[in-house]
């Protein structure tokens, strides 16, 4: 079984808390701040493995966590970081946050990339010494980590795949050109989820060929099995259209189902009829009819392409697989040609904060806004002092002063409630 679709939850570790310490010593009378501060939470990071396969591992295992960081001891002792977990993937993974924005595509062997961040460390009183604060009495507690809410996706990587209606000779050819073993027989649907199969024509030419399961009339409206793993070609570079000879009796059987099966590909994905396309027919030693020969000439007239081949004797294919390697190799050689365009990127000031106006309250939120109360210690009139003249900083007062807040108004940040004093929070 393939699955190449799964959530998953990814959660970074919190950093750990930062120590308010004080040294206490034998003949040492004037002691000063001594705590350390705390370690960074764990990273989540997601890897493209060629030895992954498939996603069902996540099915058993939704939930990935990395742990705090330690939290800062006196004497200095800063809080040991964790060690960061890493997500092993198949090559061709796509992740999607909750919003469905596409965040990496992991298409590369070994790529790397940051899913979830770990919180930072506190801070311990040794860090908040000044020249005029000799003995600081705050110490921050860690950084939350990242938590997210992920959607995986796997589109296999393959140059060549294979389409066309049920039993079209597509395993057939699969199995002849490449060591893949799909299953065969003589009924239709016998490929229930895509194979991939290296054909090797010599040494230093080789590629990789794709099939998924036969395509019917309507399957881009979900009839059949072959819509559900198409996007497994959205990556080919080279389409084989195969269309079988044994039950075509005539040529406009064969242009129906060439349409067909191209009216399909469309409705699901405009990238494919941009695709270079090869008509390959099938099944030549069991034809029903020799008129087989005269279509090609038709076909040819028209500008379609087309080859002839015969999976159980072998004919045609050494001559498809050297023709679909041309192609390859003049794709590659047109990539490689092609100028490189920088991609502009648009940057969007980071909204730090937003401020709104409720019956009875105002609401304070926004991503610093969350970082900075998770990492202030409220039992610390010191770090509560501090918290205040952050968000003064930050210009929360001045919003709040525009949508005309009064001594008394209640204020949301986040999960915690103040009142707004003009001594503490107006000044």
């Amino acid at each position: 079984m393939i699955v190449d679709e799964i959530t998953i939850t990814v959660e970074a570790g919190s950093g750990g808390d930062g120590c308010l310490s004080f040294r206490r010593e034998k003949f040492v009378p004037y002691g000063g701040p001594d705590g350390g501060n705390g370690g960074r939470g764990g990273n989540v990071f997601m890897e493209a493995r060629t030895d992954v396969g498939t996603l069902v591992d996540f099915i058993y295992k939704p939930i990935y966590e990395a742990k705090h960081g330690v939290h800062g001891k006196g004497k200095n002792m800063y809080g040991k970081a964790t060690e960061d977990v890493i997500i092993r993937v198949p090559v061709g993974t796509m992740v999607f946050d909750e919003n469905h924005e596409l965040i990496v595509d992991l298409n590369q062997k070994d790529m790397k990339f940051l899913v979830a961040k770990g919180g930072r460390g506190g801070r311990g009183n040794t860090t908040f010494t000044t020249a005029t604060q000799q003995a600081p009495k705050i110490a921050e507690r860690g950084e939350p980590g990242e938590k997210k809410i992920l959607r995986l996706e796997l589109k296999l990587l393959a140059d060549v795949g294979l389409v066309g209606f049920p039993n079209a000779g597509k395993s057939t050819l699969l199995s002849r050109v490449t060591h893949a073993t799909p299953k065969i027989a003589d009924y239709p649907f016998t490929t229930l989820e895509p194979q991939l199969g290296v054909v090797r024509i010599a040494e230093g030419r080789s590629f990789v060929m794709a099939d998924v399961p036969g395509l019917i009339e309507g399957a881009s409206q979900g009839k059949g099995l072959g819509i559900k793993f198409l996007k497994h070609l959205e990556r080919t570079k080279i389409l084989l259209h195969l269309v079988e000879l044994a039950t075509l009796e005539s040529f406009t059987d064969l242009e129906k189902r060439i349409k067909t099966i191209k009216n399909e590909l469309k409705q699901h994905s405009p990238k494919f009829l941009e695709m270079p396309q090869l008509l390959v027919l099938t099944k030549v030693d069991s034809a029903a009819t020799p008129e087989y020969t005269k279509w090609v000439k038709k076909l040819e007239k028209k500008g379609v392409e087309t080859l002839v081949i015969s999976a159980v004797t072998g004919l045609g294919l050494k001559t498809l697989m050297e023709k679909v390697w041309g192609m390859l190799t003049e794709i590659k050689e047109k990539e490689l040609n092609q100028p490189v365009v920088l991609e502009e990127k648009v940057y969007q000031a980071k909204v730090r904060f937003k401020v709104e106006k409720h019956e009875g309250f105002f609401m304070v939120s926004g991503p610093e806004i969350k970082k900075w109360v998770a990492m202030t210690n409220f039992n610390n009139h010191d770090a509560t002092e501090r918290f205040y003249r952050i968000i003064k900083r930050m210009g929360v007062i001045k919003e709040l002063k525009k949508l005309d807040v009064h001594k008394g108004d209640k204020i949301i940040c986040e999960d915690l409630e103040l009142t707004y004093e003009e001594e503490k929070l107006g000044v």
